[in-house]
């Protein structure tokens, strides 16, 4: 049975740094991250693209009427490979549409300091056509404003105004936050194996590499925990 582990938080959280360590520390996991998807469509100038590219712009998060069947068709695509979810699901109704297909095993909130996002986000640089992303101080580019692949220009993502981040984090408080809650405390019953146990928690820290450790070993349960199952 293949493991699905929802990461959740707030913009600028760590979510595709952290993302990234489990696909590099455990093998035959792979990536899904539903920014990424978007910022692709944009990229290519799809119909998709181009009508979701207003809300990100604002810092509002794109319809479920416009994006969900485009996320669960990617994600859909990846059902035979362990797989580390980011930015999907993000609402009640897209954790049904999740569940009802490819059931999430795990979701991990991580909870970081308003003002630690608030400097991260003000110094992320990003490559948009492979959404490589660096920090300016703790993952620069090699070459200042170019991308250490390509030497393609670095750019600040649109969402990454001081204005779109406050909009964002609101969101998050508003939509967001109540999938890591219906995860963590099983009040949303969309299975009999979700109302038989908590899939969720909260992982409090101010850094990745604080996070990281805590993650990693949660992981580490979760797939000999299945394991002991399946020799059982």
């Amino acid at each position: 049975m293949m493991q699905r582990v929802l990461l959740t938080g707030a913009v600028g959280c760590g979510k595709g740094t952290i993302a990234k360590k489990v696909v590099e520390h455990f093998e035959g996991f792979a990536y899904f991250c539903a920014g990424d998807v978007i910022r692709q469509h944009i990229s290519n100038g799809s119909e998709f693209g181009k009508r979701a590219s207003s809300f990100l712009k604002a810092g509002e998060h794109v319809p479920e009427n416009l994006v969900n069947e485009v996320l669960l068709q990617e994600v859909q695509r990846l059902r035979d490979s362990h797989l580390v979810l980011d930015g999907f699901p993000r609402t009640i109704a897209q954790v049904t549409a999740v569940e009802a297909s490819l059931p999430v095993s795990l979701c991990i909130e991580l909870d970081v300091p308003r003002k630690v996002i608030e400097e991260r986000l003000s110094k992320r640089l990003v490559h948009i056509p492979s959404g490589r992303t660096y920090n300016l101080d703790y993952n620069p580019p090699r070459v200042p404003g170019k991308d250490d692949v390509t030497g393609e220009p670095l750019e600040r993502r649109v969402d990454d105004t001081d204005e779109a981040i406050r909009r964002r984090m609101e969101v998050y408080k508003k939509t967001e936050s109540k999938v890591a809650a219906a995860y963590r405390r099983c009040k949303y019953n969309v299975s009999v194996r979700f109302r038989e146990a908590g899939l969720g928690l909260t992982i409090k820290g101010d850094s990745s590499d604080k996070i990281w450790p805590v993650v990693r070993a949660q992981i580490e349960d979760l797939l000999e925990q299945k394991r002991q199952a399946k020799s059982g």
